[in-house]
């Protein structure tokens, strides 16, 4: 039996030469990544601290979503809603005539009382300022005070919260110490809000000049605050006839010596309309002590034309009693 032996149809598998130009492109791949990983390390090590950057970032973008470039936007801003949610679009205007018009309509149209209708003109910078008048506005008390927590690392329109209201500034300045006490973060300060828009505004952005939009908010805010301040530190007014009475005070007198002194009634007159009342007023002085100055001049020890300059301190002891009579 043969064996037929065919050819050997198996053949081994034919090796490329390796291109040296693929372990080229890899390499600086690899740079590539690792210069993106360092840059990124060192982005996050450069904002790790600012944890509202994102924050800051959306409340900008919106800023920036709600400045038209050109003519003027009408837009509504609510210091309620979160951080990117603050601003929506009402209305366009070509001409600031046209543009306050249509404020004041939104603003007569608007029933939400945490809602302010702001006119937006072409500059970023110009709408930023506009947000922070009006987010200083939407916390001031009419009447009292309120307590309000300034986070400086929040955005603009979400700086301050209200966390006390109170009439007296003496609780108010309590639950004020109170806060700074307990509060351990050094973005967070505590200010008390007067009615006074001026005075809170330079409290918060260091200017006590608002924007034109809330000149008038400032004049009268300004007017309620020293309003007030005299209700709640008022000027007693007193009016009262002081009557001198002489006393009468024995010739012979040596020292610190006391005497006892007759003082003349005191009738006080009180006219209203067409009556008058009298009040006569019997009083009987127990005590008087006469303290003399050192210089003391006296031409006769006896004489009855004696110059006496003398600093008088008297201890009154008084039993008065009161008789009226009406005409």
């Amino acid at each position: 039996m043969s064996s037929q032996s065919g050819p050997d149809d198996k053949s081994k598998p034919v090796l490329k030469d390796k291109n040296p130009h693929n372990y080229r492109k890899v390499g600086f791949s690899m740079i590539v990544i690792s210069v993106s990983l360092v840059l990124i390390g060192l982005v996050v090590w450069s904002i790790g601290n600012d944890y509202h950057f994102a924050s800051n970032i959306m409340a900008a973008q919106e800023v920036d979503a709600m400045t038209p470039k050109a003519g003027y936007q009408i837009v509504l801003y609510d210091y309620s809603q979160p951080i990117g949610a603050k601003l929506k679009l009402l209305d366009h205007a070509d001409s600031i005539d046209a543009a306050q018009e249509l404020k004041n309509q939104y603003t007569q149209q608007n029933t939400d009382a945490q809602g302010q209708v702001l006119v937006f003109g072409t500059s970023q910078s110009d709408n930023t300022n506009l947000m922070a008048n009006a987010e200083v506005a939407a916390q001031i008390p009419k009447q009292g005070y309120n307590v309000i927590l300034v986070n400086t690392a929040y955005p603009v329109g979400a700086k301050l919260t209200n966390v006390y209201h109170d009439n007296s500034l003496v609780n108010a300045t309590q639950y004020e110490q109170q806060q700074v006490s307990q509060i351990k973060d050094p973005d967070v300060q505590v200010v008390i809000f007067t009615p006074s828009f001026t005075d809170d505004l330079k409290a918060i952005t260091g200017s006590s000049v608002p924007v034109a939009a809330f000149a008038a908010l400032a004049n009268q805010t300004s007017a309620a605050a020293s309003l007030q301040q005299t209700t709640e530190n008022p000027t007693a007014v007193i009016n009262n006839t002081s009557t001198a009475v002489q006393p009468v005070v024995a010739s012979n007198q040596t020292g610190t010596n006391s005497t006892s002194t007759a003082v003349q009634p005191i009738v006080a007159s009180n006219q209203t309309g067409s009556s008058a009342e009298k009040m006569s007023v019997n009083a009987t002085v127990s005590t008087i002590v006469l303290t003399p100055l050192t210089n003391q001049t006296s031409t006769a020890a006896q004489n009855t034309n004696t110059t006496h300059t003398t600093s008088k301190s008297v201890t009154l002891n008084e039993s008065i009693s009161v008789t009226t009579s009406s005409k």
